[in-house]
């Protein structure tokens, strides 16, 4: 499995693509799909298409793997998403050891889904826009389109 487009546009739309490196809320040297790393230091300025492929590399390499490697159950390819794009977000060690892995592979999806709703702090504090994007994971993660999720986390003040 892949990460579909349905996942890869909520993806893109809450992470947003900046060309020129930036440190993220947490001060963390960030380009690109929020792609991270010792080679992203001040003054690094990448192409879209750079954009694009760290993007894709990243998450054929590490995220989707990172998640199929613990999920024991069959999935919908909303539910991968959700859970790719939750992976990326907040680290696939992170992922591993959370409680909604556990649920999934129990087979309690409504539980799971509620799960999303717990990893909106960084930095040890909540912030809106995570409120927002996991919202929206969790929506997508229950079958919405990327246009209904987005639409639904936007609502979220």
């Amino acid at each position: 499995m892949t990460m579909g487009s349905e996942g890869l546009a909520v993806l893109k739309h809450y992470e947003g693509c900046k060309l020129t490196a930036y440190r993220d809320s947490v001060g963390v040297w960030t380009i690109g799909y929020g792609h991270t790393g010792p080679e992203v230091r001040a003054g690094l300025v990448w192409t879209q298409q750079q954009a694009e492929d760290a993007l894709r590399d990243r998450l054929a390499r590490e995220f989707v793997p990172g998640v199929l490697k613990v999920i024991k159950r069959s999935m919908r390819q909303c539910e991968l998403d959700a859970m790719v794009d939750l992976a990326y977000n907040i680290g696939v060690g992170a992922f591993h050891g959370s409680t909604l892995v556990r649920l999934v592979n129990a087979g309690d999806t409504v539980g799971a889904a509620d799960e999303f709703l717990r990893w909106v702090n960084a930095g040890g504090k909540p912030l809106l826009g995570l409120r927002r994007r996991r919202t929206a994971d969790r929506a997508l993660f229950l079958g919405a389109t990327a246009q209904e999720a987005i639409k639904t986390g936007s609502a979220v003040t």
